[in-house]
Protein backbone atom coordinates (compact mmCIF):
# COMPACT_ATOMS: atom_id res chain seq x y z
CA UNK A 1 0.00 0.00 0.00
CA UNK A 2 1.06 3.58 -0.53
CA UNK A 3 2.88 5.46 2.17
CA UNK A 4 6.43 6.20 3.24
CA UNK A 5 8.65 5.78 0.20
CA UNK A 6 10.40 2.41 0.35
CA UNK A 7 13.88 1.98 -1.04
CA UNK A 8 15.86 -1.09 -1.92
CA UNK A 9 19.05 -1.06 0.12
CA UNK A 10 21.71 -3.02 -1.70
CA UNK A 11 24.95 -2.78 0.19
CA UNK A 12 24.41 -2.64 3.96
CA UNK A 13 27.01 -5.29 4.78
CA UNK A 14 25.60 -8.06 2.62
CA UNK A 15 22.02 -7.53 3.81
CA UNK A 16 19.06 -6.14 1.86
CA UNK A 17 15.76 -4.49 2.72
CA UNK A 18 13.36 -4.93 -0.16
CA UNK A 19 10.22 -2.82 -0.31
CA UNK A 20 7.41 -3.03 -2.85
CA UNK A 21 8.17 -1.59 -6.27
CA UNK A 22 6.88 1.89 -6.92
CA UNK A 23 5.26 3.06 -10.10
CA UNK A 24 7.21 5.36 -12.41
CA UNK A 25 4.92 8.20 -11.38
CA UNK A 26 5.72 7.81 -7.70
CA UNK A 27 9.45 7.57 -8.36
CA UNK A 28 9.36 10.68 -10.55
CA UNK A 29 7.51 12.61 -7.87
CA UNK A 30 9.91 11.42 -5.16
CA UNK A 31 12.81 12.63 -7.29
CA UNK A 32 11.37 16.13 -7.22
CA UNK A 33 11.70 16.41 -3.44
CA UNK A 34 14.17 19.17 -2.59
CA UNK A 35 16.04 20.45 0.41
CA UNK A 36 17.24 24.03 0.55
CA UNK A 37 20.65 24.47 2.10
CA UNK A 38 21.82 27.68 3.71
CA UNK A 39 25.05 29.02 2.29
CA UNK A 40 26.87 30.16 5.40
CA UNK A 41 29.79 27.99 6.50
CA UNK A 42 31.74 27.84 9.72
CA UNK A 43 34.91 29.89 9.28
CA UNK A 44 38.29 29.69 10.96
CA UNK A 45 37.18 31.98 13.78
CA UNK A 46 34.19 29.84 14.76
CA UNK A 47 31.36 31.61 12.97
CA UNK A 48 27.74 30.72 13.57
CA UNK A 49 26.78 27.26 12.28
CA UNK A 50 24.84 26.57 9.13
CA UNK A 51 21.07 26.75 9.30
CA UNK A 52 18.94 24.80 6.85
CA UNK A 53 15.23 24.45 6.38
CA UNK A 54 13.39 21.67 4.64
CA UNK A 55 10.87 22.91 2.10
CA UNK A 56 7.30 21.82 1.83
CA UNK A 57 6.61 19.19 -0.77
CA UNK A 58 3.75 17.20 -2.27
CA UNK A 59 3.68 13.45 -2.37
CA UNK A 60 1.15 11.16 -4.01
CA UNK A 61 0.22 7.83 -2.47
CA UNK A 62 -2.04 5.99 -4.89
CA UNK A 63 -5.27 8.01 -4.95
CA UNK A 64 -4.32 10.05 -1.89
CA UNK A 65 -2.68 13.46 -2.02
CA UNK A 66 -0.70 14.35 1.07
CA UNK A 67 0.62 17.83 1.67
CA UNK A 68 4.03 17.97 3.28
CA UNK A 69 4.96 21.40 4.57
CA UNK A 70 7.71 22.83 6.76
CA UNK A 71 5.96 24.12 9.83
CA UNK A 72 6.88 23.11 13.44
CA UNK A 73 8.79 20.05 14.65
CA UNK A 74 6.95 16.82 13.83
CA UNK A 75 4.49 15.22 11.49
CA UNK A 76 0.73 15.50 11.39
CA UNK A 77 -1.05 13.05 9.14
CA UNK A 78 -4.80 13.51 8.74
CA UNK A 79 -6.27 10.35 7.17
CA UNK A 80 -10.06 10.69 7.07
CA UNK A 81 -12.03 8.55 4.61
CA UNK A 82 -15.17 10.22 3.40
CA UNK A 83 -18.10 9.45 5.68
CA UNK A 84 -15.99 8.45 8.68
CA UNK A 85 -17.76 9.16 11.97
CA UNK A 86 -15.21 7.85 14.47
CA UNK A 87 -11.79 9.51 14.36
CA UNK A 88 -8.81 8.51 16.53
CA UNK A 89 -6.10 11.08 17.17
CA UNK A 90 -2.62 10.06 18.27
CA UNK A 91 0.61 11.88 19.12
CA UNK A 92 4.19 11.15 20.10
CA UNK A 93 7.33 9.48 18.82
CA UNK A 94 8.93 10.74 15.61
CA UNK A 95 11.20 7.67 15.70
CA UNK A 96 8.18 5.42 15.12
CA UNK A 97 6.37 7.90 12.85
CA UNK A 98 7.17 6.28 9.46
CA UNK A 99 5.54 2.96 10.36
CA UNK A 100 2.64 4.50 12.35
CA UNK A 101 1.94 6.77 9.38
CA UNK A 102 2.05 3.85 6.96
CA UNK A 103 -0.41 1.86 9.04
CA UNK A 104 -2.78 4.85 9.30
CA UNK A 105 -2.75 5.15 5.51
CA UNK A 106 -3.27 1.40 5.12
CA UNK A 107 -6.27 1.46 7.41
CA UNK A 108 -7.91 4.36 5.59
CA UNK A 109 -8.40 1.96 2.67
CA UNK A 110 -10.69 -1.09 2.24
CA UNK A 111 -11.59 -3.29 4.01
CA UNK A 112 -11.04 -1.05 7.06
CA UNK A 113 -11.90 2.51 5.94
CA UNK A 114 -10.92 3.87 9.35
CA UNK A 115 -9.81 7.37 10.31
CA UNK A 116 -6.60 7.58 12.35
CA UNK A 117 -4.58 10.81 12.66
CA UNK A 118 -1.04 10.91 14.02
CA UNK A 119 0.96 13.98 15.06
CA UNK A 120 4.66 13.18 15.46
CA UNK A 121 6.70 15.34 17.83
CA UNK A 122 8.51 13.30 20.50
CA UNK A 123 7.75 10.60 23.02
CA UNK A 124 7.53 12.97 25.97
CA UNK A 125 5.05 15.25 24.22
CA UNK A 126 2.92 12.24 23.30
CA UNK A 127 2.86 11.04 26.91
CA UNK A 128 2.01 14.56 28.11
CA UNK A 129 -0.93 14.86 25.73
CA UNK A 130 -2.13 11.37 26.60
CA UNK A 131 -2.04 12.08 30.35
CA UNK A 132 -3.93 15.35 29.80
CA UNK A 133 -6.44 13.62 27.51
CA UNK A 134 -5.83 15.95 24.57
CA UNK A 135 -5.13 12.95 22.35
CA UNK A 136 -6.80 9.54 22.15
CA UNK A 137 -3.57 7.55 22.11
CA UNK A 138 0.16 8.15 22.28
CA UNK A 139 3.22 6.42 20.88
CA UNK A 140 6.32 6.48 23.09
CA UNK A 141 9.72 4.80 22.91
CA UNK A 142 9.86 4.61 26.71
CA UNK A 143 7.61 4.52 29.73
CA UNK A 144 7.00 7.59 31.89
CA UNK A 145 10.63 8.54 32.48
CA UNK A 146 12.62 11.60 33.55
CA UNK A 147 12.21 14.42 31.00
CA UNK A 148 11.07 18.02 30.72
CA UNK A 149 7.60 16.86 29.66
CA UNK A 150 5.54 13.67 29.86
CA UNK A 151 6.68 12.43 33.26
CA UNK A 152 3.31 12.04 35.02
CA UNK A 153 1.27 8.92 34.45
CA UNK A 154 -2.46 9.33 33.75
CA UNK A 155 -4.99 9.16 36.55
CA UNK A 156 -7.09 6.82 34.38
CA UNK A 157 -6.33 3.15 33.62
CA UNK A 158 -4.23 2.57 30.50
CA UNK A 159 -1.99 0.01 28.81
CA UNK A 160 1.46 0.07 27.21
CA UNK A 161 1.08 -1.98 24.02
CA UNK A 162 4.36 -2.94 22.27
CA UNK A 163 3.75 -1.82 18.69
CA UNK A 164 7.05 -1.79 16.76
CA UNK A 165 10.83 -2.03 17.14
CA UNK A 166 13.87 -0.60 15.38
CA UNK A 167 17.54 0.12 15.89
CA UNK A 168 18.95 3.50 16.83
CA UNK A 169 21.06 4.07 13.73
CA UNK A 170 24.14 6.30 13.68
CA UNK A 171 23.75 8.26 10.44
CA UNK A 172 26.99 9.96 9.35
CA UNK A 173 28.30 12.23 6.59
CA UNK A 174 32.09 11.84 6.14
CA UNK A 175 33.28 12.91 2.66
CA UNK A 176 35.95 10.63 1.23
CA UNK A 177 35.28 7.67 3.50
CA UNK A 178 35.74 4.46 1.52
CA UNK A 179 34.35 1.87 3.96
CA UNK A 180 31.29 1.84 6.22
CA UNK A 181 32.09 3.57 9.51
CA UNK A 182 32.51 1.21 12.47
CA UNK A 183 31.83 2.38 16.04
CA UNK A 184 32.33 0.86 19.46
CA UNK A 185 30.26 1.87 22.49
CA UNK A 186 33.27 3.96 23.54
CA UNK A 187 33.54 5.96 20.31
CA UNK A 188 29.76 6.26 19.80
CA UNK A 189 29.37 7.83 23.23
CA UNK A 190 32.47 10.03 22.83
CA UNK A 191 31.25 11.34 19.46
CA UNK A 192 27.73 12.26 20.58
CA UNK A 193 28.98 13.97 23.74
CA UNK A 194 31.58 16.12 21.97
CA UNK A 195 34.58 14.28 23.37
CA UNK A 196 35.91 13.27 19.94
CA UNK A 197 36.07 16.44 17.88
CA UNK A 198 37.88 15.30 14.72
CA UNK A 199 37.33 12.24 12.54
CA UNK A 200 41.04 11.39 12.45
CA UNK A 201 41.06 10.71 16.22
CA UNK A 202 43.03 7.48 16.90
CA UNK A 203 40.28 6.26 19.26
CA UNK A 204 38.19 5.44 16.18
CA UNK A 205 40.64 2.62 15.37
CA UNK A 206 40.50 0.91 18.79
CA UNK A 207 39.16 -2.65 19.22
CA UNK A 208 39.58 -3.49 15.55
CA UNK A 209 37.30 -0.73 14.31
CA UNK A 210 37.88 0.83 10.88
CA UNK A 211 40.89 -1.38 10.18
CA UNK A 212 42.66 -0.33 7.01
CA UNK A 213 40.44 2.73 6.67
CA UNK A 214 41.80 6.27 6.68
CA UNK A 215 39.49 8.70 8.43
CA UNK A 216 39.82 12.33 7.30
CA UNK A 217 41.05 15.39 9.14
CA UNK A 218 37.56 16.82 9.48
CA UNK A 219 35.67 18.36 12.41
CA UNK A 220 32.94 16.26 14.04
CA UNK A 221 29.46 17.78 14.39
CA UNK A 222 27.20 15.67 16.62
CA UNK A 223 23.51 16.24 15.86
CA UNK A 224 21.09 15.30 18.62
CA UNK A 225 17.58 16.09 19.88
CA UNK A 226 17.14 18.31 22.91
CA UNK A 227 13.42 17.54 23.11
CA UNK A 228 11.98 14.68 25.18
CA UNK A 229 12.84 11.95 22.67
CA UNK A 230 12.73 8.29 23.62
CA UNK A 231 15.88 7.71 21.59
CA UNK A 232 17.71 10.07 23.95
CA UNK A 233 16.69 8.01 26.97
CA UNK A 234 17.83 4.75 25.35
CA UNK A 235 21.13 6.32 24.22
CA UNK A 236 21.77 7.66 27.70
CA UNK A 237 20.97 4.25 29.19
CA UNK A 238 23.44 2.74 26.72
CA UNK A 239 26.29 5.16 27.47
CA UNK A 240 25.76 5.01 31.25
CA UNK A 241 25.73 1.19 31.17
CA UNK A 242 28.56 0.65 28.67
CA UNK A 243 30.78 3.71 29.15
CA UNK A 244 30.07 5.25 32.57
CA UNK A 245 33.33 7.24 32.69
CA UNK A 246 32.65 8.84 29.31
CA UNK A 247 29.14 9.78 30.37
CA UNK A 248 30.27 11.11 33.74
CA UNK A 249 32.78 13.37 31.98
CA UNK A 250 30.06 14.65 29.66
CA UNK A 251 27.83 15.42 32.67
CA UNK A 252 30.73 17.31 34.25
CA UNK A 253 31.42 19.23 31.02
CA UNK A 254 27.77 20.28 30.80
CA UNK A 255 27.33 21.17 34.49
CA UNK A 256 28.34 24.80 33.99
CA UNK A 257 25.64 25.46 31.40
CA UNK A 258 21.92 25.90 31.96
CA UNK A 259 20.14 23.27 29.86
CA UNK A 260 17.39 24.74 27.65
CA UNK A 261 15.19 21.77 28.51
CA UNK A 262 15.52 22.53 32.22
CA UNK A 263 16.68 18.95 32.87
CA UNK A 264 20.35 18.78 33.93
CA UNK A 265 22.52 15.95 32.62
CA UNK A 266 22.93 13.31 35.31
CA UNK A 267 26.14 11.29 35.57
CA UNK A 268 24.27 8.18 36.69
CA UNK A 269 20.63 8.38 35.61
CA UNK A 270 19.25 8.68 32.05
CA UNK A 271 16.66 11.19 30.95
CA UNK A 272 14.98 12.00 27.65
CA UNK A 273 16.65 15.34 26.95
CA UNK A 274 20.08 15.42 25.31
CA UNK A 275 21.94 18.73 25.43
CA UNK A 276 24.27 19.36 22.50
CA UNK A 277 27.96 19.76 23.40
CA UNK A 278 29.97 22.77 22.23
CA UNK A 279 30.54 21.34 18.74
CA UNK A 280 27.00 20.02 18.36
CA UNK A 281 23.60 20.83 16.89
CA UNK A 282 20.28 20.72 18.77
CA UNK A 283 17.23 19.54 16.86
CA UNK A 284 13.59 18.85 17.72
CA UNK A 285 12.73 15.68 15.79
CA UNK A 286 14.30 12.61 14.21
CA UNK A 287 13.51 14.03 10.77
CA UNK A 288 15.39 17.24 11.61
CA UNK A 289 18.41 15.27 12.84
CA UNK A 290 18.51 13.33 9.56
CA UNK A 291 18.16 16.51 7.49
CA UNK A 292 21.02 18.19 9.37
CA UNK A 293 23.35 15.20 9.01
CA UNK A 294 22.54 14.88 5.31
CA UNK A 295 23.56 18.50 4.74
CA UNK A 296 26.55 18.85 7.08
CA UNK A 297 29.99 17.43 6.27
CA UNK A 298 31.42 15.75 9.37
CA UNK A 299 28.04 15.30 11.04
CA UNK A 300 26.75 12.23 12.88
CA UNK A 301 23.39 11.73 14.59
CA UNK A 302 21.03 9.05 15.93
CA UNK A 303 17.97 8.30 13.76
CA UNK A 304 15.64 5.50 12.76
CA UNK A 305 17.07 3.93 9.60
CA UNK A 306 14.16 4.97 7.36
CA UNK A 307 15.12 8.62 7.78
CA UNK A 308 18.67 7.86 6.62
CA UNK A 309 17.47 5.86 3.62
CA UNK A 310 15.04 8.60 2.61
CA UNK A 311 17.96 11.04 2.65
CA UNK A 312 19.84 8.83 0.19
CA UNK A 313 22.05 7.19 2.85
CA UNK A 314 21.42 3.66 1.58
CA UNK A 315 24.86 2.13 2.08
CA UNK A 316 25.85 2.36 -1.57
CA UNK A 317 28.14 5.29 -0.74
CA UNK A 318 30.31 4.61 2.37
CA UNK A 319 30.83 8.34 2.84
CA UNK A 320 27.13 8.81 3.56
CA UNK A 321 25.76 5.89 5.49
CA UNK A 322 24.78 4.24 8.73
CA UNK A 323 27.54 2.99 11.03
CA UNK A 324 28.15 -0.55 12.15
CA UNK A 325 28.08 -0.85 15.96
CA UNK A 326 30.27 -3.38 17.75
CA UNK A 327 28.39 -5.94 19.82
CA UNK A 328 29.50 -8.03 22.80
CA UNK A 329 30.79 -10.75 20.45
CA UNK A 330 33.08 -8.26 18.72
CA UNK A 331 31.12 -8.10 15.46
CA UNK A 332 30.10 -4.80 13.85
CA UNK A 333 26.37 -5.11 13.18
CA UNK A 334 23.99 -2.79 11.35
CA UNK A 335 20.45 -1.77 12.45
CA UNK A 336 18.74 -4.16 10.02
CA UNK A 337 15.50 -5.81 11.17
CA UNK A 338 17.23 -9.18 11.64
CA UNK A 339 20.07 -7.69 13.70
CA UNK A 340 17.71 -5.57 15.81
CA UNK A 341 15.52 -8.61 16.50
CA UNK A 342 18.64 -10.57 17.42
CA UNK A 343 19.58 -7.94 20.00
CA UNK A 344 16.05 -7.66 21.40
CA UNK A 345 15.97 -11.43 22.01
CA UNK A 346 17.89 -10.57 25.19
CA UNK A 347 15.40 -7.92 26.38
CA UNK A 348 12.96 -8.58 29.23
CA UNK A 349 9.32 -7.57 29.20
CA UNK A 350 8.31 -5.79 32.40
CA UNK A 351 5.00 -6.14 34.26
CA UNK A 352 3.61 -2.91 32.77
CA UNK A 353 4.28 -4.06 29.19
CA UNK A 354 7.45 -2.05 28.59
CA UNK A 355 10.82 -3.66 27.89
CA UNK A 356 14.07 -3.65 29.84
CA UNK A 357 16.92 -3.61 27.31
CA UNK A 358 20.10 -5.69 27.46
CA UNK A 359 22.94 -4.14 25.45
CA UNK A 360 25.25 -7.14 25.73
CA UNK A 361 23.56 -9.89 23.75
CA UNK A 362 25.91 -12.53 22.30
CA UNK A 363 25.80 -13.47 18.63
CA UNK A 364 27.24 -12.46 15.26
CA UNK A 365 24.09 -10.64 14.15
CA UNK A 366 23.26 -8.74 17.35
CA UNK A 367 22.70 -5.01 16.94
CA UNK A 368 23.04 -3.89 20.56
CA UNK A 369 21.05 -0.66 20.42
CA UNK A 370 17.47 -1.49 19.51
CA UNK A 371 14.33 -0.17 21.15
CA UNK A 372 10.64 -1.02 21.35
CA UNK A 373 7.97 1.64 20.80
CA UNK A 374 4.66 1.44 22.64
CA UNK A 375 1.11 2.54 21.94
CA UNK A 376 -0.59 3.98 25.02
CA UNK A 377 -4.33 3.35 25.06
CA UNK A 378 -6.98 4.03 27.71
CA UNK A 379 -8.86 1.04 29.03
CA UNK A 380 -11.86 2.90 30.45
CA UNK A 381 -13.84 6.02 29.57
CA UNK A 382 -14.09 5.32 25.85
CA UNK A 383 -17.14 4.69 23.78
CA UNK A 384 -17.40 1.19 22.36
CA UNK A 385 -17.12 2.73 18.88
CA UNK A 386 -13.75 4.30 19.64
CA UNK A 387 -12.56 1.15 21.36
CA UNK A 388 -13.45 -0.88 18.28
CA UNK A 389 -11.40 1.43 16.03
CA UNK A 390 -8.47 1.32 18.46
CA UNK A 391 -8.53 -2.47 18.58
CA UNK A 392 -8.73 -2.75 14.79
CA UNK A 393 -5.66 -0.54 14.49
CA UNK A 394 -3.74 -2.65 17.01
CA UNK A 395 -4.92 -5.90 15.40
CA UNK A 396 -3.61 -4.74 12.04
CA UNK A 397 -0.37 -3.22 13.36
CA UNK A 398 0.59 -6.36 15.29
CA UNK A 399 -0.11 -8.80 12.45
CA UNK A 400 -0.17 -7.64 8.83
CA UNK A 401 1.58 -4.41 9.84
CA UNK A 402 4.52 -6.31 11.34
CA UNK A 403 5.07 -8.00 7.98
CA UNK A 404 5.23 -4.58 6.35
CA UNK A 405 7.78 -3.21 8.81
CA UNK A 406 11.09 -4.68 7.50
CA UNK A 407 10.66 -3.01 4.11
CA UNK A 408 10.92 0.37 5.84
CA UNK A 409 13.48 -0.52 8.49
CA UNK A 410 11.35 -1.79 11.40
CA UNK A 411 11.80 -5.17 13.09
CA UNK A 412 8.90 -7.58 13.72
CA UNK A 413 8.17 -7.92 17.43
CA UNK A 414 7.71 -11.70 17.35
CA UNK A 415 4.78 -13.88 18.34
CA UNK A 416 4.86 -13.32 22.11
CA UNK A 417 4.69 -9.52 21.99
CA UNK A 418 2.21 -9.51 19.11
CA UNK A 419 -0.16 -11.78 21.05
CA UNK A 420 0.43 -9.87 24.29
CA UNK A 421 -0.57 -6.56 22.70
CA UNK A 422 -3.67 -7.84 20.95
CA UNK A 423 -4.83 -9.90 23.92
CA UNK A 424 -4.48 -6.92 26.30
CA UNK A 425 -6.53 -4.67 24.04
CA UNK A 426 -9.22 -7.30 23.41
CA UNK A 427 -9.48 -7.93 27.15
CA UNK A 428 -9.33 -4.35 28.45
CA UNK A 429 -10.53 -1.84 25.83
CA UNK A 430 -14.32 -1.29 25.63
CA UNK A 431 -15.78 -2.38 22.30
CA UNK A 432 -12.60 -4.15 21.20
CA UNK A 433 -12.90 -6.79 18.49
CA UNK A 434 -10.75 -9.82 17.80
CA UNK A 435 -8.46 -9.97 14.76
CA UNK A 436 -9.86 -10.89 11.36
CA UNK A 437 -9.02 -14.22 9.75
CA UNK A 438 -6.38 -12.56 7.57
CA UNK A 439 -4.80 -10.89 10.59
CA UNK A 440 -4.80 -14.08 12.67
CA UNK A 441 -3.01 -15.85 9.82
CA UNK A 442 -0.33 -13.14 9.80
CA UNK A 443 1.08 -13.55 13.32
CA UNK A 444 4.80 -14.27 13.46
CA UNK A 445 5.38 -17.99 13.81
CA UNK A 446 7.71 -17.63 16.80
CA UNK A 447 10.30 -15.47 18.59
CA UNK A 448 14.05 -15.18 18.32
CA UNK A 449 15.64 -16.85 21.34
CA UNK A 450 19.15 -16.21 22.72
CA UNK A 451 20.14 -19.75 21.76
CA UNK A 452 19.14 -19.16 18.15
CA UNK A 453 20.86 -15.77 18.09
CA UNK A 454 24.10 -17.15 19.49
CA UNK A 455 24.11 -19.75 16.72
CA UNK A 456 23.74 -17.01 14.09
CA UNK A 457 20.22 -18.01 13.12
CA UNK A 458 18.51 -15.31 11.04
CA UNK A 459 14.88 -16.50 11.24
CA UNK A 460 13.04 -17.64 14.36
CA UNK A 461 12.05 -21.29 14.71
CA UNK A 462 8.30 -21.60 14.28
CA UNK A 463 6.54 -22.65 17.46
CA UNK A 464 9.43 -21.54 19.70
CA UNK A 465 8.85 -18.48 21.88
CA UNK A 466 11.12 -16.45 24.12
CA UNK A 467 9.34 -17.15 27.39
CA UNK A 468 5.89 -18.50 28.17
CA UNK A 469 4.08 -19.48 24.96
CA UNK A 470 1.02 -17.29 24.30
CA UNK A 471 -2.43 -18.89 24.31
CA UNK A 472 -4.12 -19.85 21.03
CA UNK A 473 -5.41 -16.89 18.99
CA UNK A 474 -8.87 -15.52 19.68
CA UNK A 475 -11.67 -16.57 17.34
CA UNK A 476 -11.45 -14.14 14.39
CA UNK A 477 -14.15 -11.55 13.97
CA UNK A 478 -14.80 -9.47 10.89
CA UNK A 479 -14.77 -5.70 11.54
CA UNK A 480 -17.87 -5.25 9.39
CA UNK A 481 -20.00 -3.53 12.02
CA UNK A 482 -17.93 -0.37 11.86
CA UNK A 483 -16.99 -0.41 8.20
CA UNK A 484 -17.78 2.78 6.31
CA UNK A 485 -17.70 3.46 2.54
CA UNK A 486 -14.27 4.56 1.34
CA UNK A 487 -15.53 7.33 -0.90
CA UNK A 488 -13.16 10.03 -2.10
CA UNK A 489 -9.76 10.11 -0.42
CA UNK A 490 -8.70 13.73 -0.62
CA UNK A 491 -6.36 13.79 2.30
CA UNK A 492 -4.26 16.59 3.62
CA UNK A 493 -1.64 16.43 6.29
CA UNK A 494 1.36 18.35 7.34
CA UNK A 495 4.86 17.17 7.88
CA UNK A 496 6.64 19.38 10.28
CA UNK A 497 10.39 19.43 9.91
CA UNK A 498 11.82 22.57 11.38
CA UNK A 499 15.49 23.31 11.55
CA UNK A 500 16.30 24.73 14.93
CA UNK A 501 19.31 26.61 16.00
CA UNK A 502 22.50 24.95 17.02
CA UNK A 503 23.95 26.47 20.13
CA UNK A 504 27.71 26.92 20.21
CA UNK A 505 29.40 26.44 23.52
CA UNK A 506 33.06 26.58 24.41
CA UNK A 507 34.68 24.11 26.74
CA UNK A 508 37.47 21.57 26.99
CA UNK A 509 36.92 18.19 25.39
CA UNK A 510 37.91 14.97 27.09
CA UNK A 511 41.08 13.60 25.47
CA UNK A 512 40.46 10.31 23.67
Amino acid sequence: MGGWRQHEVNTLVDRKHRGPKRSKLLEDMAAQEATVTGASERDQAGARPRVRRTRGRWRLFGTMAVLVAAVGGGLFLDVVPAGATVVLNGAGSSFAAPIITQWAIDMSQPPYNLSINYSASNSGQGRFEFTNQTTDFAVSDTGYVNANVGTTEPSFPFEFIPITAAGVAFMYNIPGLTHTLQLTSYTACLLLTGQITNWDDPALHLNGANAGTTLPNLPVFPVTESDAAGTNFVLEEYCIAEQPAVWAQYAQNMAATSPPSGVPVSATYPNSNWEAPGNGYDEQSTAAVASNVANTSGAIGPVQETYAVQSGFTGSNPAKGVAGLQNASGYFALPTPVDVDSGLAYATQMANGTTSLNFNGIGPNVYPLGLVSYLLTPTTGWSAAKGAVMSQFVNYALTLGQQEGPSIGYAPLGLSLERYGIDRVVADVPGAVAPTAAESAAYSCGDFTPTEVQAGQTTPTCGVTNGTPPPPPETPEAPAALMLPLGALAIMGTVIVRRTRRRHRHGAALPA
